[in-house]
């Protein structure tokens, strides 16, 4: 305790528990990176708050629209498969990869693009071009 001077686990029993002033939260990079007019919003929760986020748009926006490229981690091997996630392979230099994004530090927003359950709901298509992963809208997103 600094009024004390004495060196105490846990709290000073005279001066009671420290004030605690909390870091400020900050968006991870794949938050900073989503375009003004597109914004993040849950689709699910699973098991222990976990929230599943999809990608909507905030405006019209263009057929032939082109996003990217996708940010993240090329690996032999994914860290961890989830159905929830869009699961891409690259090729690059006569190897297969996988474009890994574990977390939001390591991707860009398009981490956060799901799989349309049907064909009217796709508005996207994904492709490569020099070596990067590229999505280009295939009708106008409302």
């Amino acid at each position: 305790c600094e009024d004390c001077g004495k060196s105490l686990i846990g709290e000073c029993k005279l001066h009671g528990p420290l004030i605690r002033a909390k870091d400020r939260v900050i968006p991870s990079r794949a938050r900073l990176t989503l375009p003004h007019y597109l914004t993040l919003r849950v689709l699910e929760l699973r098991a222990g708050n976990q929230q599943i986020l999809g990608v909507f748009a905030k405006k019209v926006i263009q057929k032939r629209t082109q996003f990217g490229p996708y940010v993240g981690q090329l690996s032999t091997k994914l860290t961890c498969y989830d159905e929830s996630r869009l699961v891409l392979q690259v090729l690059k230099d006569g190897g297969k990869y996988f474009l890994d994004t574990p977390n939001e530090d390591c991707g860009n927003w398009m981490m956060f693009v799901r799989l349309a359950r049907n064909q009217e709901e796709q508005t996207l298509v994904a492709y490569q071009h020099c070596g990067e992963v590229y999505f280009t809208t295939v009708k106008v997103v409302k």
